[in-house]
């Protein structure tokens, strides 16, 4: 029933001035019109998260010479993914921020940590494995790569950049909040991801107040993108990982020397 979801959304609506929520009828973009807009495009890598595509679409990728990499939160998945064909596997551990990769099981089967995960997947699997989920620093990437990835993926190090397109307010949060601040929530689209709790996700998970995915993610859209837009933290996304305390201002370019010089330096003390 979603109108006790909707009746705390209005009330958010109303503080922020917008008219009333509504679930739209296609709360997501039609995928095969995304599959064009892929194929259109040609990127040299396109990766895809929350399952797997239909071997057609994968088939089709590939006979355009793009790469593919698919995401995974446990060796099974990484396993399906393998087996589907994929030319890399992101390994996405419990830390990561935003949403949760998660398709393979339950939910709780795929919150295994980044350091436990990447030398368990390196071995079950002959494609290259990525490592992304707390990984902020130099020390981060350098300890990835002796546990066997062949790369690192990154994202909330990056939330506090000049290039972000993360709201000032937001930014604001990031800069004092520390490994405890970030909790898993269904809050904001029905489906698990980590952020920052807010008035938003508190209030829809004390009511019970959760529709399935991706119901959710259409009732929650607009006051999500309003209060970003109204620099208003109560109804915004606060996407985190559990290393945000190690984020970093300044240009994305000095944040990736740093992270270069990091890795170099944390490599050779190793080595000595």
């Amino acid at each position: 029933d979603p109108g006790p979801t909707l009746a705390i959304l209005e009330r958010f609506h109303a503080a922020l001035g917008l008219p009333p929520p509504v679930i739209p009828a296609a709360a997501m973009p039609d995928f095969s019109k995304q599959v064009e807009a892929v194929l259109d495009a040609a990127p040299t890598v396109f990766s895809f998260t929350f399952g797997i595509p239909p071997a057609p679409v994968l088939e089709a990728f590939r006979s355009r010479g793009i790469l593919v990499v698919g995401t995974a939160t446990n060796v099974r998945e990484a396993q399906a993914l393998e087996a589907a064909g994929v030319d890399a596997i992101v390994a996405q551990g419990s830390e990561a921020g935003g949403h949760r990769g998660s398709f393979g099981g339950s939910f709780d089967a795929g919150m295994v940590g980044t350091m436990a995960l990447v030398p368990q997947m390196v071995d079950a699997v002959r494609v290259p494995v990525i490592a992304s989920g707390g990984i902020m620093d130099g020390r981060g990437i350098a300890a990835a790569r002796m546990l066997g990835a062949a790369a690192v993926q990154l994202g909330t190090a990056f939330l506090r950049c000049q290039e972000s397109s993360a709201a000032a307010a937001h930014k604001a949060l990031l800069r004092e909040a520390r490994d405890e601040s970030s909790r898993i929530t269904r809050a904001f689209s029905g489906r698990p991801a980590r952020a920052i709790p807010n008035e938003l996700t508190t209030t829809l998970e004390e009511a019970g107040a959760i529709l399935p995915f991706p119901q959710q993610h259409g009732a929650t859209r607009t006051l999500r993108a309003a209060s970003s837009k109204q620099n208003d933290t109560r109804f915004m996304a606060l996407w985190a990982g559990q290393g945000i305390g190690l984020s970093r201002e300044g240009p994305a370019a000095d944040l990736v020397r740093a992270l270069v010089a990091e890795t170099g330096a944390a490599l050779s003390a190793v080595r000595g």
